[in-house]
């Protein structure tokens, strides 16, 4: 009994210390570009006031789920586990296809923000996040919704201020939530269309809404921070490679197409020279380049020998993409080296009681985004991710 009382002592304590909850939305494929080229007006309000970034670097690759996972684990995706959209994992034996943590959570090796506060008493509400319905360590947020791509917009901000609008001690800590529409948009018409300005009009217009409701309907103070997972950069039709028949003297090698990447997995290192060797004399150094263990360069954090990270990367340069013959080839896409392409910088924007007013901040990775979430919320800060706290540290009214 008396251990009973002391854990609800410190589940009390620990809840004391996060009385503002933390809402964290991701807007996928909004470029860092966007906010000037668009001037999103409730976006810009909320930047100005509050903190707004120079752009955030994603992970390599610029993909979804590598990002997603890497934004609320604090860990680059060689050590979460999701290095790519597909990838295979020699352990499991299996290709990853999205959301394949929802029956297998072993694809995940690294604990999410929302199991991280669960652990520690939180609640956490998610509507829709990848990944967001696999049971990590046994633990699942306290409110969570399957994945729907069509699902209306205006359905995930009303259920937000519903959950804010719940009893103090029955809200959630933390809550999450995911917009595709512009990253569709983007993909299929390029990201300086008429198409991509009404998508992005549409996502700053619920923005305003859910501020000014916030400000309405509950008497919750939250810190809001405003994601995106990466950019977009154009494409250009006339310079895709069909990777089957540039790897047609290889029929046995088990690769992995990502569009931007070519995943190799081979461990016979004979085989892989051999690859190598073919492509070298096919390629255009404008086209891709070879890459592997001897020579994946630092920024990845793919020197790691584990079962998911492939022996060899075939990294598309831009604007050239890896297709098949059944591919559909859009107009823009992301995936590639974020590092040397500014259009697949991100956006980070931050306000809340528990932030700094009026700040710019130099752009940074986006792991980091991790520990400023612990800290909002009160929780210790992990010691066992490449997330650092004193990246972001500074914005906050924490000491």
């Amino acid at each position: 009994m008396t251990r009973f009382i002391i854990f609800a002592l410190l589940i009390l304590s620990l809840n004391g210390y996060a009385q503002n909850p933390v809402i964290l939305l991701s807007i996928d494929g909004f470029s860092h570009k966007y906010l000037a080229q668009y001037k999103p007006k409730n976006l810009l309000s909320l930047a100005n006031q509050g903190i707004m970034a120079d752009g955030m670097t994603p992970v390599f690759p610029s993909k979804t789920f590598p990002n997603h996972l890497s934004i609320v684990t604090g860990m680059y995706p060689a050590k979460h586990g999701i290095v790519h959209n597909k990838f295979y994992n020699k352990k499991l034996h299996k290709q990853y296809s999205l959301g394949a943590g929802k029956n297998n959570s072993a694809w995940l090796t690294a604990n999410p923000i929302w199991a991280v506060a669960e652990e520690k008493g939180f609640k956490s509400a998610i509507y829709f996040w990848p990944e967001s319905e696999a049971m990590v360590n046994g633990v699942l947020p306290s409110h969570y919704f399957p994945y729907k791509h069509n699902e209306p917009n205006i359905n995930r901000i009303n259920q937000i201020i519903n959950w804010l609008k719940l009893p103090s001690i029955e809200r959630p800590n933390f809550i999450a939530g995911y917009f595709s529409t512009i990253d569709d948009a983007g993909h299929r018409f390029g990201p300086n269309s008429k198409e991509v300005a009404e998508a992005i009009l549409n996502i700053d217009t619920l923005i305003g809404t859910l501020i000014k409701r916030i400000k309405s309907e509950t008497t919750a103070t939250p810190n809001i921070i405003i994601v995106s997972d990466h950019g977009m950069t154009p494409i250009d039709k006339t310079l895709v490679i069909n990777w089957k028949s540039l790897l047609s003297n290889y029929s046995k090698l088990n690769v992995i197409n990502g569009q931007t990447q070519l995943y190799i997995y081979e461990e016979d290192k004979k085989v892989l020279n051999d690859v190598r060797s073919h492509l070298s004399n096919v390629s255009s150094k404008h086209q891709f380049e070879i890459m592997d263990k001897s020579n994946y360069p630092d920024h990845w954090h793919f020197n790691v020998n584990n079962a998911v990270v492939p022996d060899m990367v075939i990294n598309a340069l831009p604007p050239t993409i890896f297709v098949s013959e059944k591919s559909h080839i859009g107009s823009a896409t992301h995936g590639y080296d974020a590092k040397y392409n500014s259009d697949l910088s991100a956006i980070f924007i931050a306000h809340g009681p528990d932030l700094k007013n009026k700040v710019i901040i130099n752009s940074f990775e986006s792991i980091h985004v991790f520990s400023l979430i612990e800290s909002l919320l009160g929780l210790p800060l992990s010691t066992d991710v490449d997330s650092d706290i004193n990246v972001l540290s500074n914005i906050t009214n924490r000491h």
